[in-house]
């Protein structure tokens, strides 16, 4: 928690500045180092993200072979791997590959770049949507027995009060 909340508002302070840079004119003095210095920034802040779905999936699999209920906790470190494999191919696609592009490219085709940054936004977003999306397997949203039993009883205990 104490990385994300160090992180995110520093990815939002880094991408409002690389807007404000972007929007000056490429003369200007140190322009392209607070460009490279920003872009750095943004990498690092990505890779910082990564972190805590590490720990998460670390976690998970320790739960796993402590608790009872391995198998949900097993799907649900498989459906999280899943999500930290398509996490990393956007970070790097879009903040390594892309910057490559453009940087490679002549200025009349530096359409591709943002048209190839927009479209692995559009197809990350599409995947993790149809991942999570709801369904009667998905195991976030499966209630064990013993939960079913304890609202069962606390239900009870309301219609009787």
């Amino acid at each position: 928690k104490r990385i994300l909340l160090v992180v995110l508002p520093l990815q939002v302070v880094v991408n409002t500045a690389m807007v404000v840079v972007e929007e000056t004119p490429p003369g200007t003095m140190g322009w392209m180092t607070w460009r490279d210095v920003l872009h750095f920034f943004d990498v690092v802040c990505c890779c910082a993200i990564l972190f805590p779905i590490v720990w998460s999936i670390r976690h998970l699999r320790e739960a796993a072979l402590a608790d009872g209920k391995a198998r949900r906790t097993l799907d649900k470190l498989k459906l999280f791997r899943e999500f930290y494999v398509m996490v990393v191919c956007y970070i790097y696609f879009t903040r390594i590959v892309v910057y490559l592009v453009r940087a490679t490219l002549s200025c009349e085709l530096g359409w591709v770049a943002k048209l190839s940054s927009e479209l692995a936004s559009l197809a990350f977003y599409v995947l993790v949507g149809l991942k999570f999306r709801p369904h009667a397997d998905n195991p976030y949203l499966r209630v064990d027995d013993e939960d079913r039993d304890g609202v069962e009883l606390q239900n009870q205990l309301q219609t009787d009060v």
